[in-house]
């Protein structure tokens, strides 16, 4: 099977996923509420919130990004790493997780550092990322346990997460012992690509695994640990802050503590790389969310749903698209 035939099916079976989930969110709204409610809505809080989440929290994850990378290279200018973020986003946006690869490739190639090594960083800012997910989706779990489990207990999310934070437990454990042992680490990895590799593939595989390794070096250095900590805090505190503005947009009366738990179930929803940004599972749990959890009317909640993921979405498009413009970004460009 070609590569284009692969990559159609691909995008198929996504997009047939992403009309599925929009009908489940969907399927039992009154449109002409729905509609009136959108004409309702108060925009200024809508962009107000948006905002903050898109542009203020992409700048404190530029901000948590120079520390990651500062072993590879230091004092890399936040306004570099900030339009690869937004390029990044705009990528993900288009065609799912492209951004990963995307992102670390413009800044390696701008800073003159190793694009595996980059990307290895990438990696390490979505464990950052699941943990905080995780945590916060713990701290739920004990107020609505019950609640939680009659609202989204066909998609296993309790359990799912149980798995997901030990995998990354281990994962992060195995990396944090390949770095304290990098040259032991080395040699296995090259004994490994001997074995199992055709001789033309074995020193490029060995790179690119070392690299990936490498961007994992911050672990090396304890005294950025507490800055990390708190710009990850930040940051999801931008996105909550960004989800609670934006609950004044529909008058919605819920409290930050509301609008975290709307967050992490966003966040869930956004693991799943549908095209337009998980549009379809976005919807989805965040009506759920804000139905089932805390009573609010559906049309109501899905107006919310898809008001923060259009603006969101035409934000990411348009921030991303005026930076690569600017970086003069190839987007055939690859890892």
């Amino acid at each position: 099977m070609s590569g284009r035939i692969k990559k159609i099916i691909r995008f198929s079976f996504l997009t047939a996923l992403l009309v599925f989930f929009l009908y489940l969110a969907f399927k039992d709204i009154n449109f002409s509420d729905l509609i009136n409610e959108l004409k309702k809505t108060n925009y200024f809080y809508a962009i107000a919130g948006m905002l903050i989440g898109t542009v203020g929290g992409s700048y404190i994850r530029a901000m948590r990004w120079k520390y990651l990378l500062d072993p590879l290279k230091k004092n890399i200018p936040i306004s570099h790493l900030f339009s690869a973020i937004m390029i990044g986003y705009m990528m993900n946006a288009l065609i799912p997780r492209s951004g990963e690869v995307s992102r670390p490739v413009l800044l390696a190639e701008k800073e003159k550092i190793s694009r595996a090594s980059a990307f290895g960083t990438i990696v390490a800012e979505r464990i950052f990322d699941m943990l905080s997910m995780f945590i916060v989706f713990g701290i739920f779990i004990f107020f609505y346990r019950q609640k939680i489990s009659d609202t989204f207990g066909q998609f296993n999310i309790e359990t799912l997460s149980l798995y997901f934070s030990l995998a990354i437990l281990v994962f992060v454990g195995v990396i944090v012992i390949m770095l304290f042992n990098l040259e032991r680490t080395e040699i296995i990895i090259e004994n490994l690509t001997k074995k199992i590799l055709p001789a033309k593939f074995q020193e490029k595989i060995h790179k690119i695994f070392i690299s990936i390794v490498t961007g994992f070096l911050f672990i090396k250095y304890p005294k950025d640990y507490l800055k990390i900590f708190f710009l990850t805090v930040a940051q999801w505190l931008a996105y909550a802050t960004s989800c609670y503005i934006t609950f004044y947009a529909f008058n919605i009366k819920l409290d930050f503590f509301a609008a975290n738990f709307v967050l992490t179930m966003m966040s869930f929803a956004m693991t799943l790389p549908l095209p337009g940004n998980s549009a379809g599972t976005f919807h989805l749990f965040t009506k759920l969310s804000l139905v089932s959890l805390y009573g609010i009317n559906a049309e109501v909640a899905i107006g919310y749903a898809t008001v923060s993921h259009l603006l969101g979405l035409i934000a990411l498009l348009v921030i991303g698209f005026y930076y690569s413009i600017k970086e003069n970004y190839k987007f055939n460009s690859g890892l």
